[in-house]
């Protein structure tokens, strides 16, 4: 969250720097976005349209034509499908340079895996594009095959710095985390109970993924409620842990 403040403050230049965010699936990325935006929201739009942060996402067929379609919906516009590529492109850059934003996020971005060596590359080319002409920061998220991606062009390479989302480990920030989210629930917890097995079996089911941890305390306490007991143990995990075979060992 520093480090995406401190880009949204950068001033304008020629090479503007620009972020990678990956992780494993579940581990919070879109999340954290999210909460970077409620954070940073414009208060008062009025009637320039003008926006800090403009957020998208690379679509499922990541072409050039759908980037910048996705671009142009995620500022309240719809795109003519009889547009041609460079009316198109044109649309979306002078819509953002209307916008004025200081930063555009594209999550979802190891989906250029899904297309080929050459529209990859126009991909790439297109964003490096809208950095430069625009002088805006660019965080890109996804998953580790994101890695990969930017690998592929050394410029693009060169420019988003690369920052990972961990996994959970056994550690007392993890303890404090799985103690607070249960303290959401509606049930009882007592810091007892919250003993290194238990965490231990946590990781063991989730590997450690945000996500997942989050669904097993869900689950757990959805569990508790049924059999009238107001407490999340040791055993309720496991009665839970028994039945969630799709979760275990999912590390990639």
């Amino acid at each position: 969250m520093q480090r995406l403040t401190e880009l949204l403050a950068t001033p304008a230049r020629v090479r503007m720097p620009c972020l990678l965010l990956y992780g494993m699936s579940g581990t919070g990325k879109s999340m954290l976005l999210e909460k970077f935006q409620r954070d940073h929201a414009t208060k008062s739009p009025g009637p320039t349209g003008r926006r800090a942060i403009i957020s998208t996402q690379m679509p499922p067929v990541p072409i050039v034509r759908s980037l910048y379609g996705e671009i142009v919906r995620s500022l309240n516009a719809n795109a003519r499908p009889n547009l041609r590529l460079h009316e198109l492109e044109s649309s979306a850059i002078a819509m953002l340079k209307h916008a004025a934003p200081r930063m555009l996020i594209i999550d979802e971005i190891q989906h250029l895996l899904s297309c080929n060596s050459r529209e990859q590359r126009a991909a790439l080319n297109a964003i490096k594009y809208l950095a430069n002409t625009l002088r805006m920061s660019i965080v890109a998220a996804g998953t580790h095959e994101a890695v990969h991606v930017m690998r592929y062009d050394p410029q693009i390479a060169s420019r988003f710095e690369q920052m990972e989302l961990p996994i959970w480990g056994e550690s007392e920030e993890f303890r404090r985390f799985v103690a607070g989210y249960i303290r959401t629930l509606p049930v009882k917890s007592s810091p007892n109970a919250i003993d290194r097995r238990f965490l231990a079996y946590v990781l063991e089911l989730t590997d450690g993924v945000t996500g997942r941890v989050v669904d097993l305390l869900r689950r757990a306490a959805i569990h508790a409620a049924t059999m009238n007991s107001q407490r999340i143990g040791l055993e309720v995990l496991q009665h839970v842990g028994a039945r969630l075979p799709t979760i275990i060992s999912q590390r990639a």
